[in-house]
């Protein structure tokens, strides 16, 4: 529906803790016309050029609260909005290194009228370290 809206080149940034890369963050507009519980965020996966990261190793972030994909099983009232930008964090140690990358999400979302859930993709080729 709204994938190509999903995600920028600027969405994406290395994340320092303390001057040692520890992963990276994707920042995530919901690719579906509505918002939704995040009961109903079935599955989130970030693959790095040939690296496949999954929802258990991913913290999700939305109006400033940060979730398990575990804990996101039970939120039946705190949602993520249309047009709201959602944080996904991504470890990788050292964080995103110098040179081009690919950068690949997709989101699962169930969706009652439309029989069961509903995956969203989107690619982003030659992302730099940077976002560009």
């Amino acid at each position: 529906m709204y994938e190509k809206h999903m995600l920028a080149r600027d969405d994406i940034q290395s994340v320092v803790e303390n001057g040692v890369g520890t992963g990276f963050i994707v920042k995530l507009k919901i690719p579906y016309y509505r918002g939704v519980c995040l009961s109903l965020v079935e599955d989130i996966q970030v693959r790095f050029n040939d690296r496949l990261f999954t929802r258990d190793q991913l913290t999700f972030s939305v109006s400033g609260e940060t979730f398990t994909f575990k804990e996101m099983e039970t939120q039946t009232t705190f949602r993520w909005e249309f047009g709201e930008k959602a944080t996904v964090f991504v470890p990788l140690p050292g964080g995103i290194p110098l040179g081009m990358h690919r950068i690949e999400v997709t989101v699962s979302i169930r969706i009652s009228y439309m029989g069961g859930t509903r995956p969203f993709t989107v690619v982003l080729e030659n992302v730099s370290p940077m976002g560009g």
